[in-house]
């Protein structure tokens, strides 16, 4: 039994969470924490509300509020999310807790007696209009390093850089907009620089961390560690424990991280055991660490934290930091301050109360489990949320469990059949596949590799799908009919048990309709690979993932404006689209921006477009030199990372991948779609993916009308198409069949890498 503590970063309480926290960060952490519960691991998770940082204090003074009212107020608003969407923390706590502030005074106490924290005068931003000192988020001005002029005084929320108030241009108060003064301000210093050669030694065996964590780790060691503030002048927060420093409080990110140390004491208070914090902090007891956050607090948690224990001495250090990515929206870095974000509003519909009041908690879950920024900024799209609920969920793993159920209730009069004479677990093909599965899925989830264990998974319900339909049980001889529903439950179980870190609720009830013990016990992982025992009565079969009704219908978010851009409601027939074949020219990397490439494009007689592309996880800079790829021509401009982005190259996901579209063997750069695209106008962000883009493999055809499926799915499409042939279609709102075929030059379709299976999304 392995004993595994996770730390979760800190919201601030400053309004509700949003999708691409809980992408990001929670729900991470909470798979990763239900996965070592179901293996019976001892494991404590612990995070709470970050009640003191600047955010909470900005959006008080603009309220005209305590900055307590708003702590107390967004605490509880985000408790409620954390309850429904089923987030498994031993304990949320806040950090307006005496024994918190307790703590934080004494490890200060500790480092300032062995010498690793001293004071120091230094020149603060000063706004002589508000006549105070400017601590981190009360600054603004424009980054260094890629240009941002909406940067704060402690980072770039647009490239993720940590700063300092210094290296701003053009710094100026966010309240009032004056331009800031530097006057002097004596201050407590870490000294980060003292334990520099204690952090290159604890980091010299972290090769297994992710490469953006590492990368993003020794780019600041290998710069030099410097000496680092941990207070700040302001009224809200926990205050100095010494005489003569009035007005002066602990600066959020030395106290927050302090909560990680404060909450599992509080946890083990609460639990009537005082001393259970112990083997959780103990280097000697074999646990190990994991903390989970999004990418611009990587520095607090692989440099500064570890900087702050090996300071103190006698805790455990740090074992890994699977730091996430963003979730962007257009492009636009997800925010819930108002003073940063043109997404952040009382209606936005990524706020996760917004989010929890149209969609049941398992599907919001499954999007943010399957979208997951893990390597990348990944992009929300309502249009894929939608899509994701209905065909992955609804028609692959809710069908295939409908199935499979309601076929055991209807011809097998309730109850788990006999396996055919001579069957046996150990000889079962479906057996072996789901023992390979589920090693493959168990060392994923132990790397913290969640995106792929679920992938891994999907794959397998694909599969049992086809199985179970090539079965044909209802027209199966018996002794087949009973293989086929035996391993099709067995499959079931397997399944739900591997979904069940990131869709509990509908991973239990797959197990209650299997006659089988729910809740899911810590030590039931590995009971996936156990069939279920002949003559178990089902209980009654009921969808797993119902269509919601027109009472839920979803509100569609609009992207934040940028430079050349602009907003509109999607309409109810999307405008036509300008495809080009094209030829890149060029291929540069993205200063700061891990998977963007900047791509010249070569569209013959209509010219040369730069765009702005996420494939550099997929494809190296030499696989898209010179090579042809298909562009949708009429996107608005948008501004990506200083780049003014032209358009879209179109590429096919499949299993984790991504396959950039091709034109017909023959066709010149420039050549277009059918359509006369010299008079269509620009589509907005959400116009575009007002009309999905899937890849489709025809069934039939008739002279004017073929046949084609989306996975599970059907769908006419327009035209006569030979048996087999993989087109890519734009799916019309509902009784807008057919579906629209993507041709380039006189009606050749786009085509797509053969790799590449009917159901992929094309964006």
């Amino acid at each position: 039994m392995a004993r595994i503590f996770i730390g979760v970063a800190w919201p601030y309480a400053n309004g509700p969470f949003h999708l691409g926290h809980l992408a990001g960060a929670y729900l991470p952490a909470d798979e990763f924490a239900r996965f070592h519960r179901l293996k019976g691991d001892e494991v404590l998770m612990v995070s709470g509300s970050d009640m003191h940082g600047t955010p909470v204090s900005l959006r008080a003074e603009r309220e005209g509020v305590p900055a307590e009212a708003i702590a107390t107020r967004y605490d509880a608003v985000n408790r409620e999310s954390i309850r429904k969407l089923g987030l498994s923390y031993d304990l949320f706590t806040t950090t307006h807790t005496p024994l918190h502030a307790r703590e934080v005074q004494d490890f200060f106490l500790i480092l300032l007696r062995a010498g690793f924290a001293d004071r120091r005068t230094a020149e603060s931003p000063y706004c002589p209009k508000e006549n105070r000192f400017l601590p981190d988020r009360y600054l603004l001005g424009t980054c260094p390093h890629c240009g941002f002029e909406q940067a704060r005084g402690d980072e770039c929320t647009n490239c993720g850089r940590v700063l300092e108030p210094r290296d701003l241009a053009q710094p100026r108060c966010s309240i009032c907009g004056t331009p800031a003064e530097f006057r002097p301000s004596e201050h407590f210093y870490f000294r980060l620089d003292k334990l520099a050669p204690e952090l290159e030694r604890y980091l010299a065996d972290k090769s297994y961390w992710r490469d953006n964590v590492r990368a993003f780790t020794e780019n600041f060691r290998s710069s030099g560690l410097r000496p680092t503030p941990i207070t700040r002048d302001l009224a809200w927060g926990i205050p100095l424990p010494l005489d003569g420093y009035p007005g002066k409080v602990f600066y959020v990110w030395f106290e927050a991280v302090i909560g990680y140390f404060s909450a599992s004491k509080e946890c083990a208070e609460r639990s009537g055991d005082p001393e259970a914090w112990r083997p959780f902090w103990d280097p000697a007891s074999g646990v190990r660490a994991y903390y989970f956050l999004g990418k611009d607090n990587i520095f607090h948690h692989t440099l500064f934290w570890p900087g702050m224990l090996l300071g103190r001495g006698g805790l455990a250090l740090p074992y890994d930091v699977p730091a996430n990515e963003w979730l962007r929206l257009a492009g636009g870095k997800l925010s819930k301050s108002p003073a940063q974000s043109p997404t952040a509003s009382a209606e936005n519909p990524l706020e996760l109360p917004s989010l929890l009041a149209r969609w049941p908690a398992d599907v919001i879950r499954f999007y943010g489990a399957l979208r997951a920024p893990q390597n990348h900024d990944s992009e929300y799209s309502e249009a894929e949320f939608d899509s994701i609920a209905s065909e992955v969920l609804s028609n692959q793993w809710g069908n295939l469990v409908q199935r499979v159920l309601v076929f055991v209730r209807d011809r097998c009069a309730g109850v788990v059949p006999e396996p055919p004479e001579g069957w046996t677990a150990e000889s079962s093909e479906v057996g072996r596949r789901i023992r390979a599965a589920h090693t493959q899925i168990t060392a994923e989830f132990e790397a913290v590799r969640l995106k792929e264990a679920l992938e891994l998974a999907l794959v397998e319900i694909r599969e049992a799908n086809r199985r179970f339909q090539e079965a044909k049980p209802w027209s199966a001889p018996p002794a087949e009919r009973a293989r086929a529903v035996y391993e099709g439950l067995w499959f079931l179980r397997a399944a739900s048990t591997w979904l069940a870190p990131v869709i509990p609720a509908s991973s239990e009830k797959v197990h209650r309709m299997l006659g089988l013990a729910v809740p899911l016990a810590s030590g039931s992982w590995d009971r996936a690979l156990e069939p279920l025992a002949p003559g178990t009565s089902v209980r009654e079969v009921t969808p797993l993932f119902p269509r919601p009704d027109g009472a839920t219908a979803r509100a569609s978010p609009q992207p934040p404006t940028t430079a050349g851009a602009t907003t509109s409601t999607v309409p109810r027939t999307a405008p036509p689209l300008e495809l080009r074949a094209g030829r890149i020219t060029s291929v540069a990397v993205v200063e700061g921006a891990d998977r963007l490439y900047r791509l010249e494009v070569d569209l013959g007689p209509k010219g040369v477009r730069t765009v702005v592309a996420g494939l550099r996880p997929h494809l190296k800079p030499e696989e898209l030199d010179g090579r042809r790829i298909v562009l949708l021509a009429n996107l608005e401009p948008r501004k990506i990372r200083s780049t003014i982005s032209d358009g879209m190259i179109l590429a096919a996901e499949w299993e984790g991948k991504v396959h950039p579209l091709l034109p017909a063997a023959g066709s010149e750069p420039g050549a277009g779609s059918t359509e006369n695209t010299e008079a269509l106008p620009r589509l907005s962000y959400a116009e575009f993916e007002a009309g999905p883009l899937r890849v489709a493999r025809v069934e039939s055809s008739g002279p004017a009308r073929s046949q084609a499926t989306i996975g599970e799915a059907s769908v006419e499409v327009a035209g006569s198409w030979p048996i087999g042939t993989k087109l890519v279609l734009r799916l019309k709102a509902s009784g807008e069949e057919p579906a629209e075929v993507l041709v380039l030059d006189g009606g050749k379709p786009v085509e797509v890498a053969e790799l590449v299976g009917a159901g992929a999304r094309v964006r």
